[in-house]
Parts: C-alpha cells; structure tokens; sequence
C-alpha cells in the first residue's frame, strides 16, 4: 500500500528528475558521463552521510544499501579528482525517521532504474562495475531481492508505527532537493 501511494505521489516529480539526468543519451560520451557521476556525488556524498546520522530501523541495513563507496570508486578510475565533486547539493529537511524512509525510496527506486543504466553506460562506453560503473550497476544480482526487502521493511514499518504522510513527504523533499541540484549543475559552468 505505502509503495503505491509512494509512487503515485511523486511519479510527476520522479519524471522530471529523470529527464534532467541525462544519462541515457545516444551517443553518450564519456565527458557526459562524467558530469552525471559528478552531480550525483554533490547529492549522494551528503545525503548518505546525514541518514547515517539518524537513527534508522535496523531492517533497513541502510549501511548494505550506502552507494558512496562505490561512486567514489567510479569517479577516483575515471580520473576525477576530489575537488571535481566538492560542491554539496542543498539537502531536503528529514527531521525524522520516517522523512527518511521516504528518502530511502527515492534512494532505491533510482538504483532499480540504475539497472537500465549500467546496460546503456556499458554498450556506448564499454564501462562496467570493475571499470567505472559500479554505482549503476550497485546491487548486481540482488537488486530485486534488496527492493523486495526494502519493499516489506517499508511496508511493516508503515504498518506498525504509522506515518504515511511524513514518509510521502520525505519522498517529495528528496525529490525536490534532487531536482534543483540537478538543474543547478545542469547549468553550471564546466
């Protein structure tokens, strides 16, 4: 139930957000990919690290679901340097650990459709989890076992302790955040 309302609520959102990372391109070029893999590190690298300063239910394994790591990886083999993704995108206001929740969603639908990607980032780049992609590519083979988890740990929570309203909220907060990060960077300067 909380995943349908989730993804009624915020399918205009998630929509724009996803016309804004442009990814998808064909061709893609490697410079393209590169400032993708840049701004999602000025929202990931922070965002990641203020969840894991809240207090979140163990049954989320929020620290297996971390893709810092891995975009770090990515970037470090494509010669980014550290100060190629120092600015930090404004972050949405999770006040508490349901906000967070919502947040998560936003977090794991994007690594489903980060499936699509790692294919497409793969065929027009020759780039793979070992050489570039791995934050596409995250879950590898368990992606559908880690959404149905998170799916039900969701779902049990809502169940439990109610908060339907602020999990929405989290969702459209990290959204919105998402998308005006993305519209600045888009028209940033390289």
């Amino acid at each position: 139930m909380i995943l349908r309302r989730l993804k009624e609520h915020t399918q205009a959102q998630h929509e724009r957000v996803e016309a804004l990372v442009r990814v998808m391109d064909d061709p893609l070029t490697l410079q393209q990919y590169r400032e993708v893999l840049g701004s999602m590190a000025g929202f990931y690298l922070p965002l990641e690290a203020q969840l894991s300063d809240l207090d979140l239910p163990q049954v989320f394994r929020f620290e297996a679901r971390r893709k810092s790591a891995l975009l770090r990886r990515d970037l470090q083999v494509l010669g980014l340097s550290q100060t190629a993704h120092a600015a930090r995108a404004q972050l949405p206001a999770l006040s508490t650990v349901a906000h967070a929740l919502g947040c998560l969603y936003v977090l794991e639908g994007a690594t489903l459709g980060g499936r699509i990607i790692a294919r497409h980032v793969e065929r027009q780049l020759q780039l793979t989890p070992e050489n570039g992609a791995a934050f596409f590519a995250s879950y590898g083979d368990t992606l559908g076992v880690m959404w149905k988890e998170f799916g039900a740990a969701l779902s049990g929570y809502a169940a439990e302790h109610g908060g339907e309203s602020e999990i929405l909220q989290g969702a459209e907060r990290t959204f919105g955040a998402l998308e005006r990060w993305l519209r600045r960077t888009e028209t940033a300067p390289a």
